[in-house]
Protein backbone atom coordinates (compact mmCIF):
# COMPACT_ATOMS: atom_id res chain seq x y z
CA UNK A 1 0.00 0.00 0.00
CA UNK A 2 2.76 2.59 0.91
CA UNK A 3 4.89 1.74 -2.34
CA UNK A 4 1.52 2.73 -4.17
CA UNK A 5 0.92 6.24 -2.28
CA UNK A 6 4.49 7.03 -2.78
CA UNK A 7 4.59 6.18 -6.44
CA UNK A 8 1.34 8.42 -7.11
CA UNK A 9 3.05 11.35 -4.63
CA UNK A 10 6.71 11.30 -6.27
CA UNK A 11 4.05 11.22 -9.56
CA UNK A 12 2.34 14.82 -8.26
CA UNK A 13 -1.26 13.37 -6.20
CA UNK A 14 -1.34 15.96 -3.60
CA UNK A 15 -3.77 13.52 -2.14
CA UNK A 16 -1.69 10.28 -2.12
CA UNK A 17 1.24 12.95 -0.83
CA UNK A 18 -1.34 13.89 2.31
CA UNK A 19 -2.07 10.03 2.51
CA UNK A 20 1.17 9.21 2.60
CA UNK A 21 2.22 11.50 5.62
CA UNK A 22 -0.59 10.68 7.43
CA UNK A 23 0.50 6.68 7.44
CA UNK A 24 4.15 8.10 8.05
CA UNK A 25 2.91 10.28 10.78
CA UNK A 26 1.18 7.51 12.56
CA UNK A 27 3.26 4.88 12.06
CA UNK A 28 0.50 2.84 9.89
CA UNK A 29 2.14 -0.14 8.36
CA UNK A 30 5.65 0.76 9.64
CA UNK A 31 7.42 2.87 12.37
CA UNK A 32 6.27 6.27 12.76
CA UNK A 33 8.63 8.69 10.82
CA UNK A 34 7.06 12.59 11.54
CA UNK A 35 10.06 14.22 9.59
CA UNK A 36 9.67 11.93 6.46
CA UNK A 37 5.63 12.81 7.15
CA UNK A 38 6.45 16.42 6.91
CA UNK A 39 7.99 16.19 3.61
CA UNK A 40 5.00 14.61 2.08
CA UNK A 41 2.60 17.35 3.97
CA UNK A 42 5.05 19.69 2.37
CA UNK A 43 4.76 18.38 -1.05
CA UNK A 44 0.78 18.50 -0.80
CA UNK A 45 0.13 21.57 0.99
CA UNK A 46 2.19 23.40 -2.06
CA UNK A 47 -0.24 21.58 -4.17
CA UNK A 48 -2.97 23.32 -2.40
CA UNK A 49 -4.11 20.35 0.27
CA UNK A 50 -5.41 21.80 3.28
CA UNK A 51 -5.83 18.78 5.57
CA UNK A 52 -1.79 18.27 4.58
CA UNK A 53 -1.01 22.26 5.61
CA UNK A 54 -3.40 21.70 8.76
CA UNK A 55 -1.17 18.44 9.49
CA UNK A 56 2.66 20.43 8.66
CA UNK A 57 1.39 23.14 11.37
CA UNK A 58 0.99 20.63 13.49
CA UNK A 59 4.65 19.36 13.37
CA UNK A 60 5.70 22.66 13.43
CA UNK A 61 3.92 23.83 16.20
CA UNK A 62 4.71 21.05 18.37
CA UNK A 63 8.23 20.40 17.06
CA UNK A 64 7.66 16.99 16.13
CA UNK A 65 9.88 15.79 13.08
CA UNK A 66 10.71 19.34 12.28
CA UNK A 67 12.57 22.29 14.12
CA UNK A 68 9.94 23.75 16.15
CA UNK A 69 8.48 27.14 14.37
CA UNK A 70 5.35 28.86 15.90
CA UNK A 71 5.50 31.52 12.99
CA UNK A 72 5.52 28.59 10.33
CA UNK A 73 3.16 26.64 12.20
CA UNK A 74 0.77 29.75 12.39
CA UNK A 75 1.11 30.01 8.01
CA UNK A 76 0.51 26.69 7.75
CA UNK A 77 -2.68 26.72 9.58
CA UNK A 78 -3.61 30.35 8.12
CA UNK A 79 -3.14 28.11 4.38
CA UNK A 80 -5.80 25.50 5.84
CA UNK A 81 -7.61 27.96 7.25
CA UNK A 82 -8.27 30.43 4.24
CA UNK A 83 -9.04 26.80 1.92
CA UNK A 84 -12.24 26.44 4.56
CA UNK A 85 -10.26 23.96 7.04
CA UNK A 86 -12.34 24.64 10.28
CA UNK A 87 -9.15 22.71 12.31
CA UNK A 88 -7.27 25.17 10.70
CA UNK A 89 -9.19 28.07 11.53
CA UNK A 90 -9.45 26.76 15.47
CA UNK A 91 -5.43 26.50 15.90
CA UNK A 92 -4.90 30.02 13.88
CA UNK A 93 -7.37 31.58 15.97
CA UNK A 94 -5.71 29.83 19.13
CA UNK A 95 -2.03 31.72 17.48
CA UNK A 96 -3.90 34.81 17.51
CA UNK A 97 -5.50 34.30 21.32
CA UNK A 98 -2.27 33.53 22.58
CA UNK A 99 -0.03 35.77 20.40
CA UNK A 100 1.96 32.47 19.35
CA UNK A 101 4.10 32.85 15.81
CA UNK A 102 1.83 35.78 15.35
CA UNK A 103 1.41 38.96 16.99
CA UNK A 104 -1.79 38.93 19.31
CA UNK A 105 -5.32 39.81 17.62
CA UNK A 106 -7.98 38.72 19.88
CA UNK A 107 -10.52 39.97 16.87
CA UNK A 108 -8.56 37.84 14.34
CA UNK A 109 -9.19 35.35 16.81
CA UNK A 110 -12.65 35.70 17.15
CA UNK A 111 -13.39 35.86 13.58
CA UNK A 112 -11.26 32.31 12.72
CA UNK A 113 -13.24 31.06 15.70
CA UNK A 114 -16.64 32.44 14.33
CA UNK A 115 -15.86 30.48 10.57
CA UNK A 116 -14.87 27.49 12.27
CA UNK A 117 -18.15 27.88 14.39
CA UNK A 118 -20.54 28.57 11.45
CA UNK A 119 -18.84 25.12 10.19
CA UNK A 120 -20.40 23.16 13.06
CA UNK A 121 -16.69 22.91 14.84
CA UNK A 122 -17.53 22.91 18.70
CA UNK A 123 -14.61 24.57 19.71
CA UNK A 124 -14.58 27.14 17.80
CA UNK A 125 -18.16 27.87 18.67
CA UNK A 126 -17.20 27.67 22.67
CA UNK A 127 -14.23 29.98 21.61
CA UNK A 128 -16.00 32.40 19.92
CA UNK A 129 -18.85 32.45 22.69
CA UNK A 130 -15.97 32.91 25.14
CA UNK A 131 -14.29 35.74 23.36
CA UNK A 132 -17.54 37.43 23.23
CA UNK A 133 -18.55 36.82 26.43
CA UNK A 134 -15.28 38.67 27.72
CA UNK A 135 -16.15 41.57 25.36
CA UNK A 136 -13.78 41.06 22.66
CA UNK A 137 -16.23 43.15 20.05
CA UNK A 138 -17.48 45.63 22.84
CA UNK A 139 -20.28 45.04 24.86
CA UNK A 140 -21.02 41.33 25.03
CA UNK A 141 -24.06 40.73 22.88
CA UNK A 142 -25.40 37.89 25.24
CA UNK A 143 -27.75 36.08 22.89
CA UNK A 144 -24.99 35.59 20.54
CA UNK A 145 -22.44 33.96 23.48
CA UNK A 146 -25.52 32.25 24.40
CA UNK A 147 -26.00 30.63 20.95
CA UNK A 148 -21.96 29.58 20.27
CA UNK A 149 -22.25 27.54 23.97
CA UNK A 150 -25.61 26.05 23.34
CA UNK A 151 -24.15 25.13 19.74
CA UNK A 152 -20.95 24.05 21.19
CA UNK A 153 -22.95 21.95 24.01
CA UNK A 154 -25.02 19.75 21.66
CA UNK A 155 -22.21 18.40 20.47
CA UNK A 156 -20.78 17.60 23.89
CA UNK A 157 -17.86 20.44 24.72
CA UNK A 158 -16.61 19.95 27.98
CA UNK A 159 -16.89 22.89 29.06
CA UNK A 160 -20.09 24.70 27.36
CA UNK A 161 -22.77 23.12 29.23
CA UNK A 162 -21.05 25.27 32.38
CA UNK A 163 -20.76 27.98 30.07
CA UNK A 164 -24.12 28.23 29.46
CA UNK A 165 -25.16 27.71 33.19
CA UNK A 166 -22.82 31.41 33.40
CA UNK A 167 -24.77 33.05 30.56
CA UNK A 168 -28.20 31.78 30.49
CA UNK A 169 -29.39 33.60 34.02
CA UNK A 170 -28.02 37.00 32.78
CA UNK A 171 -30.58 36.79 29.85
CA UNK A 172 -33.75 38.27 30.39
CA UNK A 173 -37.07 36.45 28.63
CA UNK A 174 -37.13 37.94 25.90
CA UNK A 175 -33.39 38.04 25.36
CA UNK A 176 -33.57 34.00 26.05
CA UNK A 177 -36.50 33.42 23.30
CA UNK A 178 -34.31 35.19 21.01
CA UNK A 179 -31.35 33.32 21.20
CA UNK A 180 -33.02 29.67 21.60
CA UNK A 181 -34.83 30.79 18.18
CA UNK A 182 -31.34 31.71 16.71
CA UNK A 183 -30.03 28.69 17.97
CA UNK A 184 -33.25 26.64 16.22
CA UNK A 185 -32.68 28.26 12.84
CA UNK A 186 -28.94 27.14 12.95
CA UNK A 187 -29.64 23.52 13.48
CA UNK A 188 -32.62 23.89 10.99
CA UNK A 189 -29.75 25.24 8.51
CA UNK A 190 -28.03 22.48 9.63
CA UNK A 191 -25.12 24.33 11.02
CA UNK A 192 -23.89 23.02 14.04
CA UNK A 193 -23.23 19.32 12.32
CA UNK A 194 -20.12 18.09 11.46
Amino acid sequence: MHDDLEAAAAAGDAEAAFRLGLALDNGDGRPRDPAAAAHWYATAATAGHAGAALHLGLLYDGGDGVERDAARAAGYYRQAAEAGNADGQVNLGLMYLNGTGVPKNDGAALHCFRMAGTQGHAKGQFNAGALLYNGVAGEPDLAEVYRWWTLAALQGHPQAQQALDLVTPKLDAAALARAQAGVADWLHRGVASD
